[in-house]
Order: structure tokens, then sequence, then C-alpha cells
């Protein structure tokens, strides 16, 4: 029933491993095989030194542009001329300003502030007392143009231009002392003036 084993199969048997009966035989891969094996390893080398000889200079450019970037900010930052605060104390005397502030509040603050500035979300800000800044007209300006991230509050630079900004800050700062019905407690530091 069972054949005998031939001379050419006993060249091919691995020694050792036989279960059940069963013989295993050392039989190689196909050629075929192995050279798709070979060309996928190849492949994979020239794939890596591409993608990774490419992103070590698009890393660099974006390294570039980033420093240029800096630089840009920090010349724009040097070309704003600095505005005495005496000078942005006038502004509380224009009731222009004060309106314009007043309308940009509504549109942009008050959500957060409240329609009188007693504080929702964000900070009671008809209080002497401050989270950021002295509560100064270029301190609220400040907060204003860079916001406060950490606390939720947006940066509006770029999105309403310096001007308006100021007017905004005059129009909180001429809230200051003012009541309102139902004031969030105090934060921050208290400022006397």
């Amino acid at each position: 029933m069972s054949q005998p084993e031939t001379s050419d199969l006993q060249d091919r048997v691995i020694e050792g491993y036989e279960y059940d009966g069963i013989t295993e035989f050392d039989n190689p891969c196909p050629k075929w095989l192995m050279y798709i094996f070979y060309f996928t390893l190849l492949l994979a080398i020239f794939y890596l030194g591409h993608h990774f000889g490419r992103m070590s200079s698009e890393v660099k450019r974006i390294s570039v542009s980033v420093k240029e970037e800096e630089q840009d900010r920090a010349q724009d930052l040097e070309e704003v001329p600095v505005i005495e605060e005496a000078a942005l104390v006038t502004l509380l005397q224009d009731p222009e300003t004060l309106a314009a502030g007043k309308e940009i509040y509504d549109d942009k603050c008050d959500l957060c502030h409240g329609d009188a500035a007693e504080g929702l979300i964000g900070p009671n800000l008809i209080d002497d007392w401050w989270l950021h800044g002295k509560g100064t007209i270029s301190d609220i300006a400040h907060t204003i143009r860079y916001g406060v991230a950490e606390k939720g509050m947006a940066s509006w630079e770029g999105r309403i231009p310096e001007e308006c900004i100021f007017q905004v800050a005059a129009y909180i700062k001429s809230l200051k002392g003012t009541s309102s019905d139902n004031p969030k407690e105090p934060e921050g530091e208290l400022v006397e003036e």
C-alpha cells in the first residue's frame, strides 16, 4: 500500500521532522516568489530614502518659513507706534468713540461678558478686579487684541481693525463703576485707581 521512497526524495528529506508517518521535505520557495520578495525589499529601501530625504527638506522649508513669519511679526510689532495711556484716556470723552465701541461690544463681546459687562462666561468688567493687566485702556486693548486662549477668549487681532480695538477698550473702561442687577463675583486682583 505504501510506496517505497525513492533516492530522489531521500535527498530532500529534513532529518528529524517526521510526525505520524509524514515526513517534511526541504523544498525551496519558487524563484518567481523570491524575485517578487527581493523587488519589494528594493522598492521599500528606495521609498524610504525618497520619502525621508524629501521630508527632511520639507521640514527645513517649514522651519525657515516659521522663522520668517516670526521675524515679520517682530518687525510689525516694532512698527506699531506706542500710544501713551494719557492719549487713550481722551477716548473716554469722545461720544462717537464710545458709541462705536458699544456697537462693537454688543456685536462681539456681550455674549460672554453680558449686556452690562456684568460677566457671564467671561469675567465681570465693571468692578475693580482684573484678571489680565491693571484695567488700563492699553491693558484692555492688549487682552482684546491677543485674547486669553487658556480662558477661551479668542484673539480679535486681524478680525477687527486696530482702531476698533481701542474703541471697545475705551467703552469697557467707561463702564467701570457702573452697576448691574446680577454681577458676577470678582475675579483676579483688586486694582484701585
